[in-house]
């Protein structure tokens, strides 16, 4: 099977102990500030080939064998997320209820299992009216898909373990026309489903994406946190390549501390596997198996296709607060990149003035008077690098928050989208139980079949109404889950854009005050420069 390429589509501070009155001096921030009008309401508390893949392979081998290995102590924390339990109940037994599924042991399942679902559910006995195994084998994928995400929200302590993941060294590698970037992901962790407590493996950007696309479509309804998008266009630049590292470490960080992707068997996968290509590509050809089939049941089950309006008003006015924030941020980064420019601008300004000083100081038959030339030119070329340095900070801090709460909210039009798509499979099942019901009126009206056909079609009836109220339950449960993944997002953005904001602010203090001491030390240098001088006129003239 060719490997496929995925792709991403998704192209009030805090107050610290240090003591700092940034907060304070915020909260007074007069209104004439340009960024006042656009960021007050994101703070609002409301609101290639095969030979490459052996090498890639052996890579990781190696890093894993040649890193440190040794336990670590347990991480600073560990979470409770309360909001996901009730969850679990429902998903439970409804298993119970259709498919005599021993919750017990299901519940014991964690990342670490391979065992494909239809091994955990018991057909029921020989005795009972089912639907045919197909169907019966697709509705167990179903509820089994939306159970787990009740199972992987609580542990029976109630607590989730801690990880810890940086994203660091990245590497160049291939032949020119073939070359890409290579990062080591180093994860320690207090969980016990890996094989140990910190270890490191190999990754490129590509293996990113493909994690992201298999959380997604295995998650529906959670909002699965965005990778950087892809740049055809200086992605080999070391400017490029940081922001892009720290931007997937990011990600990683907030995957494993979400309280259903923790843990998905994708992520372990993604975090612990040596051979993570081969893997891949055995997973994906195990996968592919069923695609055809399921694509045939899709095609066949769904004979209507019902246009999805939108009945709940909560989610009506998420949909539009979404839509404004997703203007407001993109009118901020605009604004943030247009300062960035102007800072390099002023930089690349600032370095060519202080060359023109020292040339001119060069050409200057006056000692003092070149001398002070010599001086100020040489500072010219320090404020050029304080001026780099403050727009890589206004990347780092405001530029690369506002960019991910974009792509974010990319993934929460996604998750709105899976909820259409069980909207749509309850309303088919609507249409089939309507088509059996009205088949069943006329096949008795008729007086043409038999009592043991007409039973049979009594009891497709029955199924058919166990599924319709099985897809609402699904539809209502994707619901929930996607108003409480929506109530995480409201408060990390509000704390993401307070951490922003305010080492935005104190990177800019931090730098104007060098700008001061460069200029406080210009002056000193010239008064000596001057004192010397003029011992120097005295001791000529004696």
């Amino acid at each position: 099977m060719a490997e496929v390429e995925f792709e991403n589509n998704f192209d009030d501070l805090i107050n610290k102990p240090s003591g700092n009155t940034i907060s304070e001096t915020l909260s007074e921030m007069d209104v004439s500030n340009p960024f006042h009008d656009v960021v007050s309401p994101l703070v609002a508390s409301e609101e290639s080939s095969d030979t490459e893949v052996t090498d890639y392979n052996i890579l990781n081998s190696h890093v894993y064998k040649n890193g440190d290995t040794s336990l670590i102590n347990p991480l600073e924390s560990s979470q409770t997320f309360s909001n996901y339990e009730p969850q679990a109940s429902i998903y439970s037994s409804r298993l119970e209820r259709d498919f005599d599924v021993d919750i017990s042991s299901v519940k014991g399942i964690d990342a670490a299992s391979s065992t494909s679902i239809e091994s955990h559910i018991t057909e029921k006995s020989s005795g009972e009216e089912s639907l045919d195994d197909e169907t019966t084998i697709r509705r167990a994928r179903n509820d089994w898909r939306i159970a787990s995400l009740g199972y992987k929200s609580s542990q029976s302590d109630g607590l989730v373990p801690t990880f810890k993941i940086t994203v660091e060294d990245p590497q160049k590698i291939g032949d020119p026309i073939h070359a890409h970037i290579i990062y080591r992901v180093r994860t320690r962790t207090t969980s016990t489903v890996f094989r140990s407590q910190d270890f490191t493996v190999l990754r490129r950007y590509r293996d990113f994406l493909w994690l992201y696309n298999q959380l997604t479509l295995g998650n529906p309804g959670v909002i699965v946190p965005p990778v950087p998008g892809k740049h055809a266009i200086g992605r080999f630049q070391d400017e490029f390549v940081e922001n892009r590292r720290q931007a997937l470490e990011k990600c990683l960080n907030k995957i494993t501390s979400h309280p259903i992707l923790y843990r998905d068997p994708d992520l372990k996968l993604f975090l612990e596997s040596d051979t993570f290509t081969i893997d891949v590509k055995r997973k994906n050809q195990d996968e592919s198996k069923g695609v055809l089939k399921s694509l045939g049941e899709a095609m066949s089950n769904a004979t209507t296709f019902n246009k999805f309006t939108e009945t709940d008003e909560w989610f009506e006015g998420r949909r539009n607060q979404l839509d404004i924030l997703e203007s407001q941020l993109k009118t901020l980064l605009k604004s943030v990149e247009a300062i960035v420019k102007q800072r390099k601008d002023l930089g690349g300004a600032t370095v060519e003035f202080g060359s023109s000083l020292l040339s001119l100081a060069d050409a200057e038959l006056n000692k003092s008077l070149a001398d002070n030339l010599t001086i100020l030119g040489n500072l010219q070329q320090m404020i050029r690098e304080l001026h780099e340095k403050q727009a890589r900070q206004d990347v780092l801090t405001l530029e690369n928050t506002i960019g991910e709460y974009i792509r974010i909210i990319g993934s929460i039009k996604v998750a709105f989208n899976s909820r259409t798509k069980f909207y749509q499979t309850w309303q088919n099942s609507i249409s089939d139980l309507q088509k059996k019901k009205s088949n069943y009126e006329r096949s008795k009206a008729q007086g043409r079949f038999s009592q043991d056909r007409l039973t049979m079609m009594l009891t497709q009836i029955a199924e058919a109404e166990h599924r319709v109220e099985d897809c609402k339950n699904e539809f209502e449960d994707v619901s929930k889950l996607i108003k409480d993944e929506l109530d995480r997002f409201d408060k990390e953005k509000v704390e993401d854009f307070k951490n922003s904001v305010e080492a935005f602010l104190e990177s800019m203090v931090q730098t104007q005050k060098e700008i001061i001491s460069l200029w406080e030390s210009y002056f000193q240098q010239v008064e000596a420069q001057q004192s010397s001088n003029l011992e120097d006129s005295s001791a000529i003239a004696t």
